[in-house]
């Protein structure tokens, strides 16, 4: 069940096209589906409709900024829906996170934040692992392959990098930024005297998805900045003395024993390398060049550009993709991103607005509230998971809103359960 519980995690947190289904039927909506069912199971087998007040609150800010983006793009002119059915996606993501936490309580009595956040950790961990394996078995690569539907069109196999079953590119790296948040909480809480044999294993995970998540997408570095800023505070806020204990002792001896593997494949396996150095080329060309540099940063650096009016600032100009579709470079005919850039910030401003960011990001807010009110002891982690969202809206328009999303159903559910 544990298993089980751990495979159903990793299709909602990385879902992926069916096989063999004629529409974009993913894993998520499966999932969001079967959590449905088990939601009016609950309300049936309580007799009673109790809804969480924030929730309805998540839903209310969800139904504006769809009921916004169908404003805006009516007043722009445009046919540009991407958010107008915002709310739905919402609570489809919702639904697949009220399956997780349901499980989780049927395997384990409780859903905490601790058991929830261990999921997410051997979720990703496990995608890492199966991703570089990829790069060693074809025939696990095409074994992969064959389970995800529209496999040739998965965004992972055109950028050639390392991808897992549904994890690929930014959307990925933002996720395992996410969870290593949640990693470096999972080790301070844990007691080094007592636990030493867990707090290796949540050091070994943190390595794994800080090197391999790199490989995959290097927007993961975000997680790791997080992880030393959330160490950092609680260093200055908190008694000293325990990060001189038992701590440091496992953690110098994962580390060493992770360089010399690291360094072991790097001179050994070419696959490794070239990932390696792509995953970690700022660094390396820090050290070859004497200067910080990514092809991704100069990239970034051009897609910097400005509303140039009031109204679109205010308002935006209805458009997330370009209206005009043109032939890529294979001859097929492509949308791409609106004024051509993929910063987040400014995808969303030429979208829908200074208002419409403002209010997605009130989604954001909302859930970040609910948790850190119904989960004190945690509050310091999701504020970082917040900040995590908001940096990678720096770089891409991906969210991390099926990180939060277990999170904020079991706070939900925990509300509802005091009022009632």
């Amino acid at each position: 069940m544990v298993i089980l519980t751990g495979i159903i995690t990793s299709l909602f947190i990385f879902p992926f096209n069916l096989p063999f289904t004629s529409a974009d039927v993913n894993t998520k909506m499966v999932i969001a589906a079967v959590g449905l069912v088990l939601f009016g199971y609950d309300l049936l087998r309580n007799r009673a409709l109790v809804i969480s007040r924030d929730f309805l609150i998540f839903s209310i800010i969800a139904i504006m900024v769809s009921v916004w983006t169908y404003l805006v793009i009516t007043l722009n002119d445009t046919i540009d829906d991407s958010y107008v059915q915002y709310v739905i996606s919402a609570w489809v993501w919702m639904g697949g996170a009220y399956t997780v936490v349901w499980l989780i309580k049927a395997v384990h009595g409780e859903a905490s934040v601790k058991l929830i956040g261990q999921y997410l950790v051997c979720v990703c961990v496990g995608q890492c692992i199966l991703a570089y394996s990829m790069t060693l078995s074809p025939a696990l690569k095409n074994f992969v392959d064959s389970l995800m539907g529209n496999a040739a069109d998965f965004m992972g196999q055109a950028e050639g990098r390392i991808y897992g079953l549904g994890a690929a590119l930014d959307p990925s790296g933002l996720r395992f930024a996410a969870v290593l948040v949640i990693l470096a909480h999972l080790i301070h809480e844990t007691d080094s005297a007592t636990d030493r044999g867990l707090e290796a294993f949540y050091l070994f995970s943190f390595i794994i998805i800080g090197v391999i998540g790199n490989m995959m997408s290097r927007t993961t570095i975000l997680g790791v900045v997080a992880a030393l800023l959330y160490w950092t505070i609680l260093f200055f806020t908190e008694k000293r003395e325990r990060y001189l204990s038992g701590f440091w002792v496992t953690a110098s001896i994962c580390l060493l024993l992770s360089i010399g593997l690291i360094t072991l494949l790097y001179q050994t396996n070419y696959a490794f390398r070239s990932n390696f150095r792509f995953g970690f080329e700022g660094f390396f060309s820090l050290v070859e060049k004497g200067y910080w540099e990514t092809n991704s940063t100069n990239i970034l650096k051009g897609m910097v550009i400005w509303p140039e009016s009031i109204k679109t600032w205010a308002i935006g100009d209805g458009l997330f993709f370009n209206s005009q579709t043109t032939p890529d470079k294979f001859g097929q005919i492509a949308t791409g991103f609106y004024k051509e850039t993929d910063i987040g910030y400014l995808r969303y401003i030429f979208y829908f607005g200074t208002i419409g960011l403002l209010l997605l990001t009130g989604v954001f807010l909302m859930m970040t509230s609910t948790c850190c009110r119904m989960f004190p002891e945690a509050r310091l982690l999701f504020l970082l998971i917040l900040l995590v969202n908001m940096m990678g809206w720096v770089k891409v328009s991906s969210d991390i809103i099926m990180v939060f999303a277990p999170f904020f159903v079991q706070a939900c559910i925990k509300e509802k359960e005091q009022t009632t």
